[in-house]
C-alpha cells in the first residue's frame, strides 16, 4: 500500500476547511453508486494522550471549548484504573495496541525491543496481516511508539515521526496538523479506503515530570490538549459533511501522574501504584451508534481497545486477548449508565479505585525500579553522545577528532553496558511477573523477520513529519461552526 499517502501544508487545510456550510449527504454530482462507496468506508481514530489524570480533565477542561468534554459528550466514558500494572508508558500503550497486560507481553520500561510484538501482534500488525486494504497511520511525537508500529512483520503503512521541536506543546501542535491533514485527505477518496488513524501527543507527561501533576503547567498542557483534540474533532466533523462518512473515535491515556514534586525541581511522576499514576480512562464514540451519548461505563479498559478496533474493521479477534470488544461484549454493552451529571460521576468512579494488595504494590515498585536503571543509563549515554556531537559539529582543529574518537567509545562501551543492564533487567522484570504467560495463538507468519529498530525503520517506510509550516490552528478551523 502507499507510504505516506497525503499531506497538506497549512495553507491547503486553511482553504479545505473553508465554507463548512455543506449540508450532509451526498456531494453533488456523484453518482448513487459512488455515494454507497463512500457511506461504506470505516474510519477509526485512536488519539493518545501521555499521563494525562482525567480528575485534572474535569477540572481544567471541562468546558464547551474543550475537545475532551466535546469527546464525552459524544461518545461513552469510562474512568478506570491500571491496578496491578507497571504505570511506565512502554508497558502501558504496549497494552494499549496489543490487547494484552503486561504479564503476557512483557514490556517492562521504555526501551524498546522488538521481540514482544512477535508474540503479540500490535493492533497495527493485525490490521496489516487480516485487512491489508485498510490504510494505517501513525502520528507520534514519542519514537518508541512508531518502532512499535513497525515490528511484528506487518507493519503500519505511514509511519510519522514528528521531532521534539521548541517545546513539548509545539510538537503536540504539530502532531495536531498533520492529524488534521490526515483527516482532511479522506475527503477525497474516490476507491473508499478505510483507515485506522493513531495520533499521539505527549506535553502533558512531560509537565507532569518536570513540574508534577498538580502545577500550573500541568494544567496549561490539559487546556492545550483539549484545545488541540476539539480542532481535530472539528476536522472530522466537517470531512463527513463531504463523504456521509462517519468515524469511530478512542481517546486514551497510558497513565496519570504524581500530584506533588518528589524531588527539588523533580516530579517521579508515575511508575508505581499510588492512585494517581494508576488512573487512566477511556472514552469511546463508535460510528452511527449515538444512542447513549454521554453515558459512563465503569466496565472500559485499556485493555479492551485493540479488541474494539479490530471489530470494528471486522477482523476476528485473538482468543489470548485480555480485553474485550467494547461493541458487542455483553458485559460492556450491560454497564452503560447514564448520569444525571456525568463530571460529577466521574469524579465518584475515580475515588473508587485504591492501591493494590501490599504484595502486588511492592513487586510491581521493585520491577519499575530494576527496569528505570537501563532506561536511564540509557540517557545519560545519549546525553554524552549529544555533547560530544555538538563539539563534532563545530569542526575544531583537533578538537572536532577527538570528540568524535570520545563519541565512539561511548557509543561502544556506553551502548554495551545499556543492552547489558537492560538483559538483566528483563531477567529479573520475568521473574516478578513480566511476560511469564505466553500465547496461545499462532504468531502471525514472517513476523520474527523485522528488528524493529530505529536505523531499519529510517531504511525503510517510515517518514519525519513534513514541515506544515507556522500555523495557527485556531484560525484554520472555526470550531464552533464546524461542531454547531
Amino acid at each position: 500500500m502507499t507510504t505516506i499517502k497525503q499531506f497538506l501544508c497549512g495553507a491547503t487545510v486553511a482553504g479545505m476547511v473553508a465554507g463548512t456550510g455543506a449540508a450532509v449527504g451526498v456531494p453533488s454530482g456523484l453518482s448513487a453508486l459512488t455515494a454507497d462507496w463512500l457511506l461504506a468506508a470505516e474510519h477509526v481514530l485512536l488519539i493518545g494522550v501521555d499521563g494525562v489524570n482525567l480528575s485534572k480533565v474535569l477540572e481544567y477542561a471541562y468546558g464547551d471549548d474543550s475537545g475532551f468534554k466535546t469527546a464525552m459528550e459524544q461518545g461513552i466514558t469510562g474512568a478506570s484504573s491500571l491496578t496491578n500494572h507497571t504505570t511506565l508508558s512502554g508497558p502501558s500503550w504496549s497494552t494499549v495496541l496489543t490487547g494484552v497486560w503486561d504479564d503476557k507481553h512483557g514490556v517492562f520500561n521504555n526501551l524498546f525491543r522488538p521481540e514482544p510484538y512477535n508474540q503479540w501482534p500490535s493492533v497495527f500488525n493485525l490490521i496489516e496481516y487480516h485487512k491489508p486494504e485498510v490504510d494505517t497511520t501513525i502520528i507520534s511525537n514519542w519514537e518508541y511508539l512508531n518502532q512499535l508500529a513497525g515490528a511484528g512483520g506487518y507493519s503500519v503503512d505511514n509511519n510519522v515521526f514528528v521531532e521534539a521541536g521548541d517545546s513539548p506543546a509545539d510538537s503536540d501542535a504539530q502532531v495536531t496538523a498533520l492529524t488534521i491533514a490526515q483527516i482532511l485527505g479522506t475527503e477525497d477518496n474516490p476507491d473508499d479506503i478505510s483507515s485506522f488513524l493513531f495520533s499521539y501527543q505527549s506535553q502533558a507527561d512531560h509537565a507532569g515530570h518536570s513540574f508534577a501533576g498538580g502545577s500550573e503547567e500541568y494544567m496549561q498542557s490539559i487546556i492545550n490538549l483539549g484545545a488541540n483534540i476539539q480542532q481535530i474533532l472539528a476536522a472530522i466533523a466537517h470531512v463527513q459533511t463531504i463523504t456521509g462518512d462517519d468515524w469511530s473515535i478512542i481517546l486514551t491515556t497510558d497513565h496519570g501522574h504524581q500530584q506533588t514534586v518528589t524531588l527539588p525541581g523533580l516530579s517521579i511522576g508515575h511508575g508505581f501504584q499510588s492512585p494517581n499514576e494508576t488512573s487512566t480512562f477511556v472514552i469511546f464514540d463508535q460510528a452511527g451508534d449515538d444512542s447513549q451519548d454521554g453515558s459512563q461505563n465503569l466496565a472500559y479498559s485499556t485493555v479492551d481497545i485493540t479488541p474494539t478496533i479490530l471489530s470494528l474493521f471486522g477482523i476476528p479477534l485473538r482468543s489470548d486477548f485480555d480485553g474485550v470488544s467494547l461493541v458487542d461484549d455483553p458485559s460492556v454493552l450491560n454497564s452503560h449508565v447514564t448520569p444525571d451529571d456525568l463530571q460529577q460521576a466521574l469524579l465518584a468512579a475515580i475515588a473508587m479505585y485504591g492501591y493494590p494488595n501490599i504484595g502486588n504494590d511492592i513487586t510491581l515498585a521493585v520491577r519499575t525500579v530494576i527496569g528505570s536503571v537501563p532506561y536511564f543509563l540509557d540517557k545519560f549515554v545519549t546525553g554524552i553522545d549529544n555533547f560530544l556531537q555538538s563539539i563534532v559539529d563545530q569542526d575544531i582543529f583537533l578538537i572536532s577528532g577527538l570528540a568524535e574518537i570520545a563519541q565512539q567509545i561511548n557509543e561502544f562501551f556506553g551502548g554495551l553496558t545499556v543492552d547489558v543492564t537492560n538483559t538483566v533487567a528483563h531477567g529479573f522484570a520475568y521473574l516478578l511477573g513480566a511476560g511469564v504467560i505466553a500465547p496461545t495463538d499462532a504468531p502471525l507468519p514472517g513476523a520474527a523477520e523485522f528488528t524493529g529498530s530505529l536505523e531499519s525503520l529510517l531504511a525503510g517506510d517510515t517518514f519525519t513529519a513534513p514541515d506544515v509550516g507556522d500555523l495557527d490552528l485556531p484560525l484554520l478551523l472555526d470550531v464552533d461552526a464546524l461542531l454547531g
